[in-house]
C-alpha cells in the first residue's frame, strides 16, 4: 500500500512513523487530540491495558506502548494475517479475531480502553453484540 506512511527506510533501519491513512499527523498528535477530547483519559496512568479494533499493522498500539499503555491489536478479518504477521515481528501484541464467527475471549473489565478507526465494524448488528461486547471488556474507570 504505497504511499500510506506505514514504514520508510533510514540507511540500513527500517522505521514506523504511525501515520498511514489512520494518522496524517502522526500517532503523537493523534493520541494527544484522544487526551483533550476525554480529559480523564491519561495515558500510562488511568488508561494502561487497550483493545485496538481493526488495527492494521498496529502502529496505534506501538505507540502506545510508549506511553506506558499494553495493547491487543485485533484484526478482525483473516484476510488481515500478513499485517498480524508484520505486527507480531515489530513485538506488538496482535491476533486475528473473525468477530462474525468467533467470540473474543477477554475476561470482564479487561481493557480501559477500546479503540477502533476504520475498522469496518457493524457494531450494530445482532442487536449490537458487538458493541455490547466491548461494554463488558471495559473497566469502570
Amino acid at each position: 500500500k504505497g504511499g500510506q506512511n506505514w514504514i520508510t527506510r533510514d540507511k540500513d533501519k527500517f522505521k514506523f512513523p504511525g501515520g498511514g491513512t489512520q494518522f496524517i499527523h502522526g500517532a503523537d498528535q493523534y493520541l494527544d487530540h484522544i487526551s483533550k477530547m476525554v480529559p480523564n483519559i491519561t495515558f500510562g496512568q488511568n488508561i494502561r491495558v487497550a483493545l485496538d479494533v481493526g488495527c492494521g499493522v498496529a502502529s496505534f498500539g506501538a505507540y502506545l506502548l510508549s506511553r506506558n499503555v499494553i495493547t491487543m491489536s485485533v484484526a478482525p478479518k483473516d484476510v488481515h494475517e500478513n499485517q498480524i504477521q508484520f505486527a507480531l515481528e515489530r513485538g506488538v501484541p496482535a491476533m486475528v479475531a473473525a468477530f462474525a464467527t468467533r467470540r473474543l475471549l477477554y475476561p470482564s473489565q479487561a481493557f480501559d480502553l477500546i479503540h477502533c478507526s476504520r475498522c469496518r465494524i457493524n457494531w450494530t448488528r445482532d442487536g449490537m453484540s458487538f458493541l455490547l461486547s466491548c461494554a463488558w471488556f471495559l473497566t469502570a474507570n
